[in-house]
């Protein structure tokens, strides 16, 4: 194991006790398993509630595991990299770019962000260049010396949820792929709803649970939660927000602030049975007999021949 533990960074399994949780969203505790390994093949049990639809690790890492895991090995065990490297810095240019061309709309001149899980703050970057104030949460101390050096941005290197904001309250609150990795993500959406100014914008963006994919390329110790448009939606209504309508019903979506809690959040019922039956009838022998994984991997055999390309000119 040591010998692929060196050659595939996410070989190196994550040892930990966790213990049994209710479902975050709506606090259930019937459950179906819908996997026993993870992508990497190491065991992982992931269940998804039978009343909602929410995914979670069972069993669940506790607070101190979590905060460990990302402090000290979520970097090298994800990336391999304790910083950002010129790939990863040239994909979140780029994706940062495209977010805030739709965010815009939303923003006026000189307003205030927060970026939940900042990275090498590309996304900080790139706001900061468009004349908004910001600053970022980041918990890896590498990636967040790296922004902060490299674009002379503030970023937090701990926890949201320890972090004093004194009396700041923000105009848009970014998260892009952070709330899948927190075990209370719910406690987590109300805190932002308290971070907002009246009428601020929450923008969250998951992996989409309910995406064709390799049956157990779904699932990472480090997505200890997963979503679905349903479930993310729900979650944001239950915390205080409005959904913008949009028509991309996926796992990235835009919701406003309300005064209070919608009461009427549950409006995906059947959501939880559709959702195991997509996970019960993936097989792998099914999954490689369709088009879904070539044409994944073409789109990302053109990527890196474009970042090969973009890296020989420079």
């Amino acid at each position: 194991m040591s010998f692929l533990g060196n050659l595939i960074p996410g070989y190196r399994p994550f040892r930990y006790t966790g213990e049994n949780v209710a479902c975050n969203l709506c606090g259930s505790t019937e459950k179906a398993v819908l996997a026993t390994r993870d992508r990497w093949l190491n065991p992982l049990t992931n269940v998804i509630c039978t009343h909602c639809g929410l995914i979670r690790v069972d069993p669940m890492p506790t607070d101190a595991e979590l905060e460990r895991y990302y402090t000290d090995h979520y970097r090298l065990h994800y990336q391999s990299t304790l910083e950002p490297t010129p790939k990863s810095i040239d994909r979140g240019q780029k994706s940062a770019k495209a977010r805030l061309d739709h965010l815009q709309q939303f923003l006026k001149p000189g307003a205030r962000i927060l970026d939940i899980g900042a990275g090498g703050g590309e996304f900080l970057a790139e706001a900061k260049n468009r004349g908004y104030e910001v600053e970022g949460v980041e918990p890896s101390v590498g990636f967040a010396r790296y922004a902060e050096r490299t674009y002379g941005v503030e970023v937090h290197i701990a926890p949201l949820n320890k972090i004093d904001f004194g009396s700041r309250k923000f105009d848009l609150i970014h998260s892009f792929h952070v709330f899948e990795h927190l075990r209370d993500p719910f406690a987590s959406m109300e805190l932002v709803h308290t971070l907002l100014k009246p009428d601020g914008y929450f923008y969250v963006a998951v992996p989409n649970m309910a995406e064709k994919r390799t049956p157990t390329g779904m699932f990472h110790f480090a997505h200890v939660h997963g979503f679905a448009y349903e479930t993310l939606r729900m979650m944001g209504e239950k915390a205080g927000f409005e959904w913008v309508p949009s028509t991309a019903l996926r796992a990235a979506q835009v919701f406003k602030r309300l005064d209070a809690p919608r009461s009427d959040w549950f409006r995906f019922p059947k959501h939880a049975a559709e959702l195991e039956k997509k996970f019960r009838e993936a097989r792998l022998s099914k999954h490689l007999l369709s088009a879904d994984p070539y044409r994944r991997a073409w789109g990302r055999l053109k990527r890196k021949l474009g970042e090969r390309k973009l890296k020989a000119a420079g």
